[in-house]
C-alpha cells in the first residue's frame, strides 16, 4: 500500500475523531448526531487498523501530526479540536486496536466535559479508573522544540509537509477564496532551511514524482529546485525564502481552470489551451486579492511561462525583461513538468529532459542560469535509480560538477539483483574508490523496480 493511501487512512480517522468531539460539545451522548458520528469514527478506525497496529495523533501548533508530517489538509476541520487538546496540555493521543464505542465515549466525555475542564494528567487518571488502556494520552511533546521550528526535521518530513500544505492551499482557495499564508510561510522557511543544510537530499526528494499527486508535488518540486538553483548565485536567506514562497504559489491560477481541462488525459483543443494559458493572469488576480503576498510572488505567477526571449505567455511588451528569479522558476518549472508522469504522457528521464531543454537555450532559457542548473542537477540527479555496468542497482547521491556522468552513488543491490543489507557509497569519479571502473548503464523506474527510493535518502 502506497504512502498516500496510508496517510489518507489516518486522515479519515483524525477527521471523524475531531467531528465526534465537536458533536459531543454540542449535544448529549445519546443524541442521534453523536451516535452516528461515533459509528463513523469507529468505522474509520477499523479500516486503519487493517494496516496499523496503533493509531497515534501528535498535536502541534493547531495541527494533527502523523509520523512527523502535519496534516495541513485537515486544518479547517480539526482546528477547534486541536486547540482544545492543546489547552489541556495534550500533545499526543494513542488508540490501540479494538478500542470500543463505550471506551471512546468515556474518553470523549472527559475531553468535552466543560464542567470539570480536566487537564492531561487528570484525564489519564480517569481513563485508568475506568480500566481504559486502549486509549491513552501523552502530556510530554512528541516533537522537540527544535523540530517544532522545522529547522531539524528530516528531509522527507519537510517534503511531506509541503505536499500536505499544497492540498490545504488548493482547497482553502476553492472554498474561501483565501490563501493560508501562515502555512505557505512555514513551508517556505522549512524548504529554505532544508536546502541550506542538505542540498543533496532536497534534490533527491524533488525527483520523487507521483502521478496522483502531481497537482501538489509539482509546486513543491519547483520550489526546491528553484531555491537550490538560486542558492548557487546568491547567499541571502530572506530572498531565498521569498523565492520558495513565490514558487509554491506560481501555479495558483490553475485553481481557476476548469478541472475537466486541467486534468484532461488527451491533447487540449484551441479553446481549452487558451483557458490553460490564462492561469498565469488568473494567478496574478488571486494573489493581488490576498492581504499578505509580496510583489515577487505576483511577478513569478505572471512571468513563469514568458520565456527568456519573451515569446511565451502572457504576451507583454516590456523593455526591462523578466525578473531574474522568474527566469529561475521558468527553468525549474519546465524541468519538473517534463520529467513527471502525467495522464497523457510518460515522463522523460533526466538525461533526455536536459537534452531537449538544451535546444531551447537562448530562447526559452537564460544561458548562464541553465548552465548552472545543468551542473547542479547533473545527468543523473540525486535520487535517480540506475543500473550500473556491473548490473548492480544504485541510487545517485551527489552530482560531480566536473564529471556529470560519474556521480556519487549508493549501491543497494548485488549483481544478481538481491538487495544489500548495508548499501555501499562510491564516488564513480574517484579512481581509487571506483577501482573496478563502475559506470552507469541506464536509468530505471523505481516503481517498476519496486524500490522505495525515499528509504535510502
Amino acid at each position: 500500500m502506497d504512502q498516500i493511501t496510508l496517510k489518507n487512512l489516518i486522515k479519515a480517522f483524525a477527521k471523524n475523531f475531531s467531528l465526534l468531539i465537536t458533536e459531543n460539545m454540542l449535544y448529549p451522548p445519546q443524541h442521534p448526531n453523536v451516535i452516528a458520528q461515533t459509528k463513523q469514527a469507529l468505522t474509520a478506525a477499523e479500516v486503519a487498523f487493517e494496516v496499523f497496529e496503533e493509531i497515534y495523533l501528535d498535536i502541534r501548533e493547531g495541527q494533527f501530526v502523523f509520523e512527523g508530517i502535519p496534516l495541513y489538509e485537515l486544518k479547517q476541520i480539526v482546528l477547534k479540536t486541536t486547540q482544545l487538546l492543546e489547552s489541556k496540555e495534550i500533545r499526543c493521543v494513542r488508540f490501540a486496536k479494538n478500542f470500543t464505542a463505550q471506551e471512546l465515549s468515556v474518553f470523549i466525555g472527559l475531553i468535552a466535559d466543560k464542567s470539570r475542564a480536566l487537564q492531561a494528567d487528570s484525564i489519564q487518571k480517569e481513563l485508568g479508573k475506568n480500566n481504559i488502556f486502549s486509549i491513552s494520552i501523552e502530556k510530554k511533546p512528541s516533537l522537540t522544540a527544535d523540530e517544532g521550528k522545522g529547522n531539524f526535521l528530516p528531509a522527507d518530513k519537510i517534503y511531506g509537509s509541503s505536499i500536505e500544505a499544497n492540498k490545504l492551499i488548493f482547497n482553502t482557495l476553492l472554498k474561501e477564496n483565501t490563501i493560508p499564508m501562515d502555512i505557505v510561510d512555514k513551508v517556505a522557511e522549512d524548504i529554505t532551511s532544508l536546502i541550506t543544510l542538505d542540498r543533496a537530499s532536497s534534490l533527491a526528494l524533488s525527483s520523487l514524482r507521483d502521478y496522483d499527486e502531481y497537482t501538489f508535488t509539482h509546486s513543491t518540486n519547483v520550489a526546491i529546485l528553484s531555491v537550490t538553483l538560486a542558492s548557487n548565485i546568491l547567499n541571502d536567506a530572506e530572498t531565498l525564502t521569498q523565492l520558495a514562497r513565490a514558487a509554491l504559489l506560481h501555479d495558483i491560477g490553475k485553481t481557476r481552470v476548469p478541472p475537466e481541462v486541467l486534468h484532461k488525459p488527451g491533447k487540449l483543443n484551441d479553446e481549452e489551451w487558451q483557458l490553460m494559458r490564462n492561469h498565469s493572469i488568473l494567478g496574478v488576480k488571486i494573489l493581488e486579492q490576498q492581504e499578505e503576498v509580496n510583489e515577487l510572488a505576483v511577478l513569478i505567477a505572471c512571468q513563469h511561462h514568458m520565456k527568456y526571449d519573451m515569446s511565451g505567455y502572457p504576451a507583454m511588451e516590456t523593455s526591462r525583461g523578466l525578473h531574474p528569479l522568474s527566469l529561475i522558476v521558468n527553468i525549474c518549472d519546465v524541468y519538473d513538468a517534463v520529467t513527471s508522469k502525467r495522464p497523457y504522457k510518460k515522463p522523460f528521464p533526466p538525461d533526455k529532459a536536459l537534452s531537449i531543454m538544451m535546444r531551447l537555450i537562448g530562447c526559452d532559457f537564460e544561458p548562464r542560469l541553465f548552465k548552472i542548473f545543468t551542473q547542479m542537477i547533473g545527468i543523473y540527479p540525486p535520487g535517480t535509480l540506475v543500473r550500473l555496468n556491473t548490473q548492480e542497482l544504485a541510487i545517485t547521491r551527489k552530482v560531480q560538477t566536473q564529471a556529470l556522468l560519474l556521480p556519487e552513488v549508493k549501491i543497494i543491490s548485488k549483481e544478481t539483483g538481491s538487495l544489500l543489507d548495508e548499501p555501499i557509497i562510491i564516488n564513480l569519479a574517484d579512481e581509487q574508490q571506483n577501482s573496478s571502473k563502475r559506470s552507469i548503464e541506464t536509468i530505471l523506474d523505481p516503481t517498476e523496480a519496486k524500490i522505495d527510493i525515499i528509504s535510502y535518502i
